[in-house]
């Protein structure tokens, strides 16, 4: 892959959201459906679709493993995960590649189910760097929760769309 792809250093970019990355760093990354109408990812066909695409990169010991996958949940117009990409040789792939692998594969995915062509992510995805440990619960527990706060399940263990790690 061309240099570009992976971060060895600190670095930060814009377009319309601030992006800081830095090789080793855990993030809680979200990206939305351009057009919420288009379809609900919580049908179970596209859920199953949506965390077999989450899970796929973060199987440990294959080839095609790009990051460690903590806690995620589908919503039905949004994605949240909790990761860390994985560092080799002092490097690892930046966030915009993993979305853009995860997006692209989807959306192809996705508009193959509908019988339709166009765009299905909106084209900027939300990521932040996680400080500290009381940061990383308080997101956690913010994707747990979030299917009982938007009314989708009394009892956020029991949605279908979240998990913790791939498997």
């Amino acid at each position: 892959m061309p240099r570009e792809y992976f971060i060895s250093q600190f670095e930060r970019r814009k377009r319309r959201l601030p992006h800081w990355e830095g090789p080793g760093e855990t993030y809680m990354m979200t990206f939305k459906l351009a057009n919420p109408r288009l379809l609900d990812l919580t049908e179970d066909r596209f859920g199953r679709l949506v965390i077999g695409a989450i899970h796929h990169f973060a199987q440990p010991g294959t080839p095609h493993q790009r990051y460690l996958l903590f806690d995620h949940t589908v919503m039905p117009d949004h994605i949240h995960m909790l990761l860390r990409p994985l560092v080799r040789d002092g490097r690892a792939e930046s966030l915009g590649r993993i979305t853009h692998s995860l997006k692209s594969w989807l959306a192809h995915r996705i508009n193959g189910m509908l019988g339709r062509s166009g765009r299905v992510w909106q084209v900027e995805s939300y990521d932040r760097i996680i400080r500290n440990q009381e940061e990383y619960e308080e997101k956690a527990d913010y994707i747990l929760d979030n299917p009982r706060r938007a009314g989708l399940v009394d009892d956020p263990a029991k949605w279908p769309w979240w998990g913790n790690g791939p498997g």
